[in-house]
């Protein structure tokens, strides 16, 4: 067989996303019935099928809706993810051809001069902002710097100690982990919880979908594709986010202690007004 042979029979076999088809239909499954068992949306099935992976998430989470879909019609996961990633690696690479260069036409291109003046009243119109900019936020800065620096005690400073005191105490109180630990999505997330090497959930997480940690799980982690999109409560207490909303956050604690240290720390406390007369102004005040 010649090169010519090979290049053809490989430019003509059938793709990854055909040959799942042709095992599904061999099986007599529809794609809903796959979408159900698998947790793999429908238009991502249909997108796979058609080998059109434009359409498709990261190659992470792509991944594994072929590994899961191989295990599902009883095909080599491993053998596809493979060739799925070769496959997408192309298609990723000629959508993003550089487009060939083109000289501009010397007719609708505008005079030096006329660009060197546009540059300029650009640089004036940058140094204004900043300068307007700086002016504004000066006297705000000297405020916060003035409320940072340390006050000498005086008398009646105790009432303000006995409050910094009391307020501190609900922080204990909230440090208090009460309640299964919960995972939730607003939107189609891809999750892992694993515990110690033991895999507790792996899949798509639908919106409104929930996961309860079981509570035997030792040191459960998270790791989840879209942080900002996935909700985390102890009980009755709702976790800040875990990351950036847009990139995947790895081995997460689920601990229930270490999601409630994510709880933002109470404000400080108020500090007396700047204009209040202190005793010694009042005692000074008949002299």
């Amino acid at each position: 067989m010649n090169g010519e042979d090979e290049m053809f029979e490989t430019s003509t076999a059938p793709c990854v996303g055909e040959r799942l088809r042709a095992a599904r239909e061999a099986q007599g499954l529809t794609v809903e019935e796959i979408a159900a068992t698998t947790r793999i949306p429908t238009r991502h099935l249909r997108t796979i099928e058609r080998c059109e992976y434009d359409g498709l998430p990261a190659a992470t989470y792509s991944v594994g809706f072929i590994k899961t879909l191989a295990r599902r019609l009883g095909l080599d996961g491993a053998a596809l993810a493979a060739q799925f990633r070769a496959e997408m690696s192309g298609a990723r690479t000629e959508s993003t051809q550089p487009q060939p260069y083109e000289p501009a036409d010397p007719r609708r291109t505008p005079p030096l001069g006329l660009a060197l003046l546009a540059l300029a009243a650009a640089i004036v119109l940058g140094l204004g902002y900043l300068y307007w900019r700086g002016s504004t936020e000066q006297p705000s800065q000297i405020a916060a710097a003035a409320s940072d620096q340390p006050t000498s005690p005086a008398p009646g400073a105790a009432p303000v100690q006995t409050a910094v005191a009391t307020d501190a105490s609900p922080l204990t109180n909230a440090s208090s982990p009460t309640g299964p630990v919960v995972i939730g999505a607003t939107q189609d997330v891809w999750i892992k919880v694993a515990d110690g090497g033991k895999s507790l959930f792996f899949g798509l997480l639908h919106a409104g979908d929930r996961f309860e940690v079981p509570a035997t799980a030792v040191a459960p982690l998270l790791t989840t594709g879209r942080p900002g999109s996935t909700t985390i409560s102890v009980g009755q207490t709702p976790i800040p986010p875990v990351g950036d909303p847009d990139r995947i956050a790895k081995d997460v604690s689920l601990k229930p202690a270490d999601l409630m240290a994510r709880v933002a720390t109470p404000p400080p406390a108020a500090q007396p007004p700047a204009n209040s007369t202190t005793p010694v102004e009042n005692a000074a005040g008949p002299l």
